[in-house]
């Protein structure tokens, strides 16, 4: 018994002895810090500039998605002529429409004829019909130094052959454009909050 008396008065003893070293500050050994709160560390961001919110790689560079946008225009004609038919107004205004969300592209009409006739005569009838397609565009505000036609006749057919359906497809005015957009490609934030209208 007289054991467990001494060794109750020696361990309070021997905890006050014990002292315990102040605490100092831990540097790390390397920079974790991220400028752009993007999730990829600084010392290997590529991209600091990257927008908030968005989705980035491993090397903290948005990614962006790439979108195509394509607008063509085709106008087939009758028998050697060169007047455009009413319902080709709406395939006119959409090429103006896209021409001006667009104002750095330019539009080539290409105008073709069919096999009835002269080559000759079919030459000077395809630019006659690209022409007159220029002219309707320029109607509805499309900029004429963002127009340019060819001619081709009847030397580059879209359909081979004889008959009525042939020339019909044959006699046209087409014209394509092609616009890329790139666009940031947001990654979903649980911390995302809405504005409220006050």
């Amino acid at each position: 018994m007289k054991i467990w008396t001494v060794l109750a008065f020696i361990l309070p003893l021997t905890a006050c002895s014990l002292t315990t070293a102040p605490e100092q500050e831990t540097l790390a050994a390397y920079d974790l810090s991220d400028m752009d709160r993007d999730g990829v560390i600084t010392a290997r961001d590529n991209c600091l500039d990257s927008v908030v919110n968005s989705a980035v790689d491993n090397e903290g560079c948005g990614d962006k998605q790439y979108e195509a946008l394509q607008q063509d225009i085709i106008i087939l004609f009758d028998h050697d002529r060169s007047v455009i038919k009413r319902k080709y107004q709406n395939e006119i205004n959409k090429m103006a429409s896209f021409m001006a969300e667009n104002p750095e592209l330019k539009l080539l009409l290409e105008g073709h004829a069919s096999r009835v006739g002269t080559e000759e005569y079919n030459l000077a009838l395809s630019k006659r019909r690209a022409q007159t397609v220029r002219s309707a565009l320029i109607k509805t505000g499309v900029d004429g130094s963002r127009l340019d036609i060819i001619g081709y006749g009847e030397t580059k057919p879209l359909l081979m052959g004889e008959g009525e359906q042939v020339a019909a497809a044959n006699r046209r005015v087409v014209g394509a454009l092609t616009a890329m957009r790139d666009e940031v490609r947001m990654r979903w934030n649980v911390y995302s909050v809405e504005n409220s209208a006050n």
